[in-house]
């Protein structure tokens, strides 16, 4: 199994499989945002599970069988994962405005300078930190959830003929599970690593679910998956892999129907 991309560390690698695992990183280090020392423990985590780690390195091209590396290494896979991160909409190419790094540039009041009545934000904008000039605020959720919160006044503002509200938000922090109840994070500029950083990822994402009733049966099923081990349904034998075609759905079925006949029989 071959994975691909800079956001790969967030895969966990929960399951003893009989295979190899290379993990193919485009920059230096792994998990750049978070700094130097949390990337080094993130590759220290997975290189004791047996996860081999490249960096400095990106996938040129792939068959059905190997991946091949811009370096010319060729690398036997039967499952490529690829995570590459995100990237604005292929729509966005195509209109006739001014942009930056592919994404359409926005003010500081989240507005398209070459169409004022126009507005945007989240992963096709890039907009501009007013606290770093030069710099744009990172395409996360936590800056596009309160960006969209300064655009919906904004669109007010303009209608009332109200003065218009900046953006500007400080990054909280910055959480990633690695796998086996481990995780990093960095919060307000301080590092956590190992179980407490996976536990506040979990609990982050937990008060980010909408509706208590959610919350609760979320938190319950997480609660019993530490007492207890994965809850694993089938176990088929690798060696003798199954093809699942046409022929061997329509024999399901047919076997299916014929259950529910005897069943209704009985």
């Amino acid at each position: 199994m071959t994975l691909c991309g800079k956001r790969c560390h967030s895969i966990p690698i929960c399951v003893k499989i009989c295979c190899e695992l290379c993990s193919c990183i485009p920059g230096p280090v792994i998990l750049p945002e978070l700094g130097d020392s949390l990337g080094r423990y993130t590759q220290k985590a997975l290189a004791r599970r047996g996860v081999e780690v490249r960096l400095n390195t990106r996938v040129k091209s792939m068959t059905e069988n190997s991946v091949f590396l811009v370096d010319g290494v060729a690398i036997p896979s039967g499952t490529l994962v690829w995570t590459a991160g995100t990237a604005p909409n292929s729509l966005i190419l195509s209109l006739p405005c001014g942009k930056e790094r592919g994404r359409i540039r926005v003010n500081e009041f989240l507005r398209v300078p070459d169409w004022p009545d126009v507005w945007a934000v989240g992963d096709c904008a890039f907009v501009p930190d007013i606290r770093n000039q030069g710099k744009p605020h990172p395409p996360t959720a936590q800056h596009a959830i309160r960006e969209g919160k300064v655009v919906a006044q904004n669109i007010a503002a303009v209608l009332l003929g109200r003065r218009l509200k900046a953006f500007s938000f400080r990054t909280i922090g910055l959480l990633a599970s690695i796998g086996r109840r481990t995780g990093v994070a960095r919060i307000f500029g301080f590092n956590f690593s190992g179980f407490l950083a996976w536990w506040m990822w979990r609990t982050v994402y937990l008060s980010k679910l909408p509706g208590l009733d959610k919350k609760i049966r979320v938190a319950f099923d997480w609660t019993l998956d530490l007492l207890f081990p994965k809850d694993v349904c089938a176990v088929y034998d690798l060696d003798h892999s199954r093809d699942f075609d046409k022929d061997n759905i329509q024999l399901g079925a047919v076997e299916a129907s014929e259950a529910c006949a005897l069943v209704e029989r009985v």
